[in-house]
């Protein structure tokens, strides 16, 4: 789900507090917790797709949004703490996932600069790009239905589009986690699917 709704946010740097804090706190009672108490104050948001990963673009979110707790939540001081000192820790531990792709950078406080901010046009045309291979390329095969199709699709519409930016195969292949051979065979086989349209 590309929106930053509270459980999955805290979910996640939950995860990393219980594994590096040596403090570990109890998962499903800290965010049936957050679930409870946790209300979206303001936000401005919005949903963008991106080139990021072995499957070629995801759908994310850009901007800026803040939490607020209800009055309840203090009665829990414990987990009243821990949603701050959550908070704290999010940019460390970036938000949503794909972040080892440069996803999900986080920065603390409300900064509408950041709200406003349009992704890099390059990744933008790059989504677009592999977005319009794979629907082209998709509906040149012949059994279009089930995940195959879709997954070939998506593999030739990744590097074909990769390679028209100047990304060389060997660093496709790296990215992709396949094999150079099978990068270089799937490059040639859009190429000549992109030239029979």
């Amino acid at each position: 789900m590309p929106l930053p709704w509270p459980r999955n946010v805290f979910h996640s740097y939950l995860r990393r507090w219980n594994l590096f804090s040596g403090q570990e706190v109890p998962q499903d009672e800290f965010l049936d917790w957050v679930e409870e108490h946790v209300v979206i104050q303001r936000h401005q948001l919005q949903s963008v797709k991106v080139a990021a990963g072995k499957r070629g673009s995801v759908t994310g979110f850009t901007g800026a949004i803040a939490y607020a707790l209800d009055r309840k939540a203090q009665a829990n001081e414990d987990f009243y703490r821990l949603f701050f000192t959550l908070g704290r820790l999010a940019p460390y531990c970036s938000t949503g996932h794909k972040t080892t792709f440069g996803l999900g950078e986080t920065v603390t406080g409300w900064h509408l600069k950041q709200a406003t901010v349009d992704m890099p046009s390059t990744q933008t045309v790059l989504a677009e790009r592999m977005d319009e291979l794979t629907t082209l390329f998709k509906a040149q095969r012949k059994r279009q239905g089930g995940d195959r199709a879709q997954a070939t699709a998506e593999k030739w519409a990744t590097v074909l589009a990769r390679r028209e930016l100047g990304d060389s195969l060997l660093d496709i292949a790296a990215d992709m986690d396949m094999p150079y051979e099978t990068v270089k065979t799937y490059s040639k086989l859009a190429r000549r699917a992109l030239k029979d349209t």
